[in-house]
C-alpha cells in the first residue's frame, strides 16, 4: 500500500480503494545519525567468516549460534550500511531511534520518554559502547557490527545468567529470544526457535556457510527468564464473547485485531468501512495471494484499521523487527486492500511493516520467514498454487478503471526479494538449475534452442548482484547518513528484483514508456514508481526476439501490446526457460481489447442490484493486444464474478450476493501488471 503517488494524485481519493494510509508511531521510528562517544575500535579481520569467528572469540559466544542469529536477522546482507525497514543497521540489525528521528513526536511529550527510555528502540548506541567503538562505525562496518551484536548478546546472556556466560550453546536460547526485542513469549519463542533451527541445520550463502549440528540440545525452559507476555490462545477458534481468534500455522504467534466493521453515517447502512462480509470460499472462491507494504508502522497500520472512514483493510499484518502477525479480517471476508474488486474479491492480503522506497531500507529475514509460513498454510487451505502467477504483489494488480491506472500502488517495492521468497515456500522461480544447464552445469547460453522464439520465460535476476540506482523520494524523517529529509533524487544502488526494459537490444536505447504514466509517448524513466519499464522476478513472458552481442542476451518479449527487451549479462543470466498456458488473439482479429475488471454482463444482474450497483467489465482504453502477440496466463478462464454487499446488516435487496455471469475471462500478465481477457477472443496453447 504504497504512499507515493505522482504530482497531482489526491492521498484521500487513493485511500479509498488502497490498503490504508498507515501512520508512523514510536515504533517505526528510523534512524538516529548521532555519533556516541567513545574510542576508536581497534581493527578487524575481513571478511564475513573471519568477522564472526573474531567476535566469537571476543565475546565467549559460540560461533554457530552468533552466525544463526545473525542469518535471522537480515541473512548475512548488510545491505550496503542501509537501515531496514525498522531501523536496523547491518548484519546484526542493530536498531538507533530516538525521539528526533520520529515525525510529529512532541520531545516533551510522555512517548517520547517512552521512546527514549526503550532500550531495543537504540541498542546500536549500548552495542557501541560495550566494545568501545560509536554508533556510526558500529552502524557502518560490518565486522564492528558483529563484534558489537556479539556484545550485546553477551551481556544479555550474563544478566540472564548470574553474570556467567553459559558453557554450551544450546543454553544461550534465552538470550537468543531476548535478542528479538519481541514482548511476548510466543513471539520470543517463535524467533528464538528459527534460530536453533539454523544451529541444528545449517544453511549457506555466496559469503558464509554454516555447518549444521543436529547434536545441540536447546534448553527452551530458560525463556522463563525473560518474564514475558504469556502465549496467544489457541489457533482457530472463538473467544467467548465470539470474537475470532488467528487463522494462522501453529508454528506462528498471531493477533487478532479486528479492523473496523462500522458506519460512518449512522444514517446510511451503506456508509461501513473496512471490508464486506462475505461467505469464502463457499460463495466466492480464494485464488490470490497478495504481498503488501505498510508504508508506515506495525502498530500505526493495526492502529489505522480501527478507524472506518480510510475504507481500506487487509488481512494480515507482519512486523518487521521479529516476524509478529496479526489478522485484521477474517480471510472468509473480503478485505478492501488492491484496489480492484476482481483481485481482492478473490484474494487474501498481506501487509509488511516498511516502505517500498525509504532510502534503501530492506526488509528482514523474520518478515521474510514469517510470511512464508503464513502463505504455505493460506495456499494448502484454500487450493492456491505456490506461484508468481498466484502469489503477486500489489504493483501487479491494475486499477480498477481507466483512470486509476496512475493513482494505484507499486508497492512491495523494488526491494523485495521475490526469489530468496519463493525459495522459502519451496517453489524456487527456477526449479533446477540443471534442467537449464549443460553437462558442465554452465547455462546453455550457445544452443540456438535456448529461449526460442514463442517460447516461455521467466524472469529471474540475481537479486544480491542486481544492483539498481532509482530515483525516489525520501521520507521527512530519512536514516541514510547526510540525507536532506524529504529529498528527491537517486536512491543508493543495491539489489533490485527487476529488469529494466528498453525498446530495442541496446544498453542505450530508450526505457519503455507506460502510456497511462507517459501519455505524451515520452520514454520511461528510472524512478522507483515508473513500473511500466520494469519486469519482476517471477513474471512470465513470451519471447519475441533475441539479440546475442558480446556483453550477453537480449530477451525481446510481448509486454503491453509492444515487443519490449532486457539485457541479460553472461555472468547474471535473467531470462530463464519455463512453461506455462498462453493465449493469442484468434485469428482474423486485428487486436483484442484488454479489461481492467472480470465483471459479469449486465443482463448477469438481478434488477434490485442492477439498480444501484451494475458493474461491467472495464475497458482499459490505452491498451490492447494486436494480432501475433501472446501472453502468460495465470490459471484457468473464470466467470465474470461481483460479490454484491450493499448494506452494513445484509439488509438491501439481494444483499451479499455473488453475481456470476456467462462471460469468461483469463487474467494474463500483460505488462508489469496483470489484466483480463474475453476468453470469446483468444486461442489457448500450452508453451
Amino acid at each position: 500500500m504504497s504512499y507515493r503517488f505522482k504530482p497531482g494524485i489526491s492521498r484521500r481519493a487513493a485511500g479509498l480503494w488502497a490498503a490504508g494510509c498507515a501512520v508512523a508511531l514510536a515504533t517505526t521510528a528510523v534512524v538516529s545519525t548521532a555519533q556516541d562517544a567513545g574510542a576508536a575500535a581497534p581493527p578487524h579481520p575481513v571478511g564475513l567468516p573471519a568477522s564472526f569467528a573474531a567476535a566469537a572469540q571476543e565475546t565467549g559466544v559460540p560461533l554457530n549460534v552468533l552466525e544463526a542469529l545473525a542469518y535471522q536477522e537480515s541473512a548475512w546482507d548488510d545491505h550496503g550500511g542501509a537501515p531496514s525497514t525498522t531501523g536496523g543497521y547491518g548484519i546484526m540489525q542493530l536498531t538507533d531511534i530516538s525521539p528526533a528521528t520520529i515525525d510529529g513526536l512532541d520531545p516533551s511529550s510522555a512517548k517520547a520518554a517512552a521512546v527514549e527510555a526503550d532500550p531495543t528502540l537504540s541498542t546500536a548506541r549500548t552495542a557501541a559502547k560495550l566494545i568501545g567503538s560509536d554508533t556510526r562505525t558500529v552502524e557502518n562496518d560490518d565486522a564492528a557490527n558483529i563484534h558489537a551484536g556479539a556484545a550485546l548478546l553477551a551481556s544479555y546472556a550474563k544478566a540472564l545468567d548470574g553474570g556467567k556466560l553459559p558453557t554450551a550453546a544450546g543454553d544461550w536460547y534465552s538470550a537468543v529470544a531476548k535478542y528479538s526485542a519481541s514482548a511476548d513469549a510466543a513471539t520470543a519463542k517463535q524467533f528464538a526457535d528459527r534460530v536453533y533451527t539454523t544451529v541444528r541445520t545449517g544453511t549457506a550463502t555466496p559469503a558464509l556457510t554454516l555447518t549444521g549440528d543436529p547434536a545441540v540440545a536447546v534448553n527452551t525452559a530458560s525463556l522463563s527468564a525473560l518474564h514475558l507476555a504469556a502465549p496467544a490462545p489457541v489457533k482457530n477458534a472463538k473467544s467467548a464473547d465470539g470474537t475470532p481468534l488467528p487463522e494462522c500455522p501453529s508454528d506462528l504467534n498471531c493477533d487478532y485485531v479486528p479492523a473496523a466493521l462500522a458506519l460512518n453515517n449512522p444514517a446510511d447502512l451503506s456508509s461501513y468501512g473496512n471490508y464486506d462480509p462475505a461467505n469464502r470460499p463457499a460463495q466466492s472462491q480464494i485464488r490470490y495471494i497478495a504481498i503488501h507494504d505498510t508504508e508506515g508502522s506495525y502498530a500505526g497500520s493495526i492502529a489505522e484499521f480501527q478507524n472506518p472512514a480510510v475504507y481500506a483493510s487487509a488481512h494480515y499484518i507482519v512486523r518487521s523487527s521479529d516476524g509478529q502477525v496479526t489478522q485484521t479480517v477474517p480471510t472468509q471476508d473480503i478485505a478492501w486492500d488492491s484496489g480492484n474488486w476482481s483481485i481482492y474479491q478473490h484474494s487474501v492480503s498481506i501487509e509488511h511493516e516498511g516502505w517500498a522506497i525509504h532510502g534503501a531500507s530492506w526488509y528482514t529475514e523474520s518478515e521474510y520467514e514469517t510470511t512464508a509460513d503464513l502463505v504455505r498454510y493460506l495456499a494448502a487451505r484454500y487450493n492456491i498454487p505456490l506461484d508468481r502467477q498466484h502469489i503477486f504483489g500489489h504493483d501487479e494488480i491494475p486499477g480498477s478503471t481507466d483512470a486509476n491506472q496512475t493513482a494505484q500502488h507499486w508497492d512491495p517495492g523494488p526491494y523485495w526479494d521475490w526469489s530468496h521468497f519463493m525459495d522459502l515456500l519451496d517453489a524456487p522461480i527456477v526449479p533446477s538449475f540443471s534442467a537449464n544447464s549443460n553437462a558442465a552445469g554452465t547455462p546453455k547460453l550457445a544452443d540456438p534452442a535456448f529461449n526460442a522464439l514463442g517460447s516461455v520465460v521467466v524472469v529471474k535476476p540475481d537479486y544480491k548482484g542486481n544492483l539498481q540506482a532509482v530515483y525516489g523520494c525520501t521520507v521527512a524523517n530519512d536514516p541514510t547518513p547526510g540525507a536532506v529529509p524529504g529529498q528527491c533524487g537517486e536512491q543508493p544502488a543495491q539489489a533490485t528484483n527487476f529488469v529494466w526494459l528498453r525498446t530495442a537490444p541496446d544498453p542505450t536505447a530508450p526505457l519503455l514508456s507506460e502510456p497511462y504514466l507517459h501519455p505524451d509517448g515520452s520514454a520511461g524513466t528510472d524512478s522507483a514508481d515508473d513500473w511500466g519499464d520494469k519486469a519482476v522476478t517471477g513474471e512470465k513472458f513470451v519471447v519475441a526476439d533475441r539479440e546475442i552481442t558480446a556483453d550477453g542476451v537480449w530477451t525481446g518479449i510481448w509486454y503491453g501490446g509492444r515487443e519490449a527487451w532486457f539485457q541479460s549479462t553472461w555472468s547474471d543470466f535473467s531470462a530463464w526457460p519455463s512453461t506455462a498456458t498462453v493465449v493469442t488473439p484468434k485469428p482474423g482479429l486485428t487486436s483484442i481489447p484488454v479489461y481492467a475488471t472480470a465483471a459479469p454482463e449486465a443482463s448477469a444482474y438481478p434488477a434490485p442490484i442492477a439498480a444501484v450497483d451494475l458493474r461491467t467489465p472495464k475497458l482499459l482504453t490505452k491498451y490492447s493486444i494486436p494480432a501475433g502477440q501472446s501472453y502468460v496466463t495465470s490459471g484457468p478462464a473464470v466467470h465474470g464474478e461481483y460479490w454484491y454487499a450493499r448494506n452494513i446488516d445484509g439488509s438491501a435487496p439481494d444483499d451479499r450476493t455473488e453475481v456470476v455471469g456467462t462471460t469468461m475471462f483469463y487474467l494474463i500478465q500483460y505488462n508489469h501488471r496483470f489484466v483480463w481477457v474475453d476468453a470469446a477472443d483468444v486461442n489457448v496453447s500450452q508453451h
